[in-house]
């Protein structure tokens, strides 16, 4: 198996391991990971399947790049977050979705994109991504980072651990504590 082959390696970059170089062939290089689709049954209606050194496409590891295939239901979201080591393009393989991005000044960057299109989202700023065509949509995202992380923004906010006082979210979305409190019961983690 390839990834284990890969991964058995003792020689180390970035603490993913490396293949000797007398080990390495051409099919080291292909990724087929993108081929099916990610299921999209769940409430966002989005499915993710990432091309990450060290998640699925070893081959990554010092190119400072990562990827990412999403699939939209219709109406699927890719809700705000931002990728706090990484700007990103996307490019909207089927459909119609509609991307953005926020400024630190506030400003909305906005389009909606089509078959072909792509759009940059600047590193570090908040953006998102939501189907706005008739049917399914997919895209695909390059990053450039190994390493760009992701933070979703209402997870982060509503889902802390230990958990953010109401009174500060209450007062940062100008909102009543009920409802904060109703928002946070969303993003507890299931007993």
């Amino acid at each position: 198996d390839f990834r284990q082959q890969w991964l058995s390696d003792s020689l180390l970059f970035n603490g993913l391991a490396c293949k000797a170089p007398s080990m390495v062939t051409s099919d080291d290089f292909s990724f087929t990971g993108f081929r099916a689709a990610a299921d999209t049954n769940n409430p966002l209606g989005i499915g993710i399947i990432p091309g990450f050194a060290g998640v699925n496409y070893p081959a990554l590891n010092t190119q400072g790049l990562s990827l990412a295939k999403f699939n939209y239901a219709k109406g699927g979201l890719v809700p705000p977050h931002t990728h706090p080591r990484a700007s990103e393009v996307i490019t909207v393989l089927k459909g119609e979705v509609h991307v953005g991005f926020v400024d630190t000044a506030g400003k909305l960057f906005a389009a909606k994109l089509k078959t072909g299109d792509f759009f940059l989202f600047p590193v570090g700023l908040v953006h998102f991504q939501l189907n706005v065509g008739s049917g399914h949509a997919v895209t695909v995202s390059v990053l450039n980072a190994q390493n760009p992380g992701v933070q979703l923004m209402a997870s982060a906010l509503f889902g802390a651990s230990p958990e953010i006082k109401d009174e500060v979210l209450s007062r940062a979305f100008g909102i009543k504590d009920d409802m904060t409190k109703m928002i946070k019961k969303g993003f507890m983690p299931a007993m």
